[in-house]
């Protein structure tokens, strides 16, 4: 029996899908939203949608087909088996259900060792070591993580915003007068912004940042705070090795320039995106196993 392989890229915005066959690309598809953080019902109906979607105009079966599903909000392992669980009740022959980045790195890489570190709204590093495995660094979320996200960069704008209030009386800096557009003028207005703001309100305060470099310190102070660490999680998943490094999101050309430079030196392009490991990631489950692949050659030298 022929095998097919569908590779499924699911984020807060939008979700993509591709199924290939043995020798690539059979078709494609594109919905919306499939977080399992924002909304867990709604994405797992979109994530089986998509996948029945890409096999309605395909003699292709359900049980010919490996599923792998790079997914934000995967390490909630009660959420992914949620999801897995209705993607195999469509019967497909296998379904894996992981995160958006892992998929990535397995796609910046295309499947070889590589370090990749994801700067955008939040960040997360992670390194594909020459033993294969993969392992995680940061990615806690803003409470108390991503360091050099787009996020942090917006929570350090506005405490030295609150800073430069509380000891002048009024924004000093080029970037805090212009962000108190957003978050407000005085503390009667700052503090519900403060009660409501997530990640994403901070994180769309960080273009403003880079907008005032290089004129302003404060920028550039938060910049380089930034970059170092970027640096940090850099090191951290390197773990002594100089694996070709990737790096990704919305903040990845900005903060580039700002990184160390042996850092700068390691930088490759990514090979691939998170839809390309996921497909990747299928293929590999459809492969033989050792014992199998030992199995089928003693019978064929028999």
């Amino acid at each position: 029996m022929s095998s097919y392989f569908i590779g499924i890229d699911g984020g807060g915005t939008k979700t993509l899908a591709r199924l290939e066959d043995a020798n690539g690309t059979l078709t494609t598809a594109k919905s919306g939203a499939s977080s399992l953080t924002q909304d867990l019902n709604g994405a797992i109906t979109n994530v089986v949608e998509i996948s029945r979607q890409l096999l309605a105009s395909t003699p292709i079966a359900a049980e010919q087909t490996h599923v792998v599903c790079g997914v934000a909000g995967a390490g909630n392992p009660t959420s992914a088996t949620k999801l897995q669980q209705a993607l195999l009740a469509e019967g497909f022959r296998s379904v894996q259900v992981t995160s958006d980045a892992k998929t990535s790195l397995v796609g910046a890489g295309a499947g070889t060792p590589i370090v990749m570190v994801a700067v955008g709204t939040g960040s997360v590093a992670m390194q594909l070591g020459r033993d294969g495995i993969t392992r995680q660094f940061g990615g806690w979320g803003l409470a108390v993580g991503d360091e050099g996200s787009g996020a942090a960069i917006g929570k350090s704008l506005v405490r030295a915003l609150l800073w430069e209030l509380d000891i002048h009386g009024h924004a000093k800096s080029s970037v805090c007068q212009e962000v108190m557009s957003v978050v407000g003028q005085e503390r009667a207005q700052i503090l519900p912004w403060l009660q409501s703001a997530g990640s994403r309100e901070y994180a769309a305060l960080a273009p403003t940042v880079f907008k005032h470099l290089p004129h302003c310190a404060l920028a550039g102070e938060i910049v380089r705070k930034t970059a170092a660490e970027v640096d940090r999680l850099i090191e951290a998943a390197s773990d002594g090795e100089t694996l070709p490094l990737a790096l990704l999101g919305g903040l990845a050309d900005k903060l580039a320039p700002h990184l160390r430079p042996a850092h700068q030196a390691r930088q490759i392009p990514a090979l691939g995106t998170a839809l390309d490991g996921a497909c990747i990631m299928a293929r590999q489950c459809g492969e033989p196993s050792t014992e199998t692949r030992k199995k089928n050659s003693i019978q064929h030298g028999s």
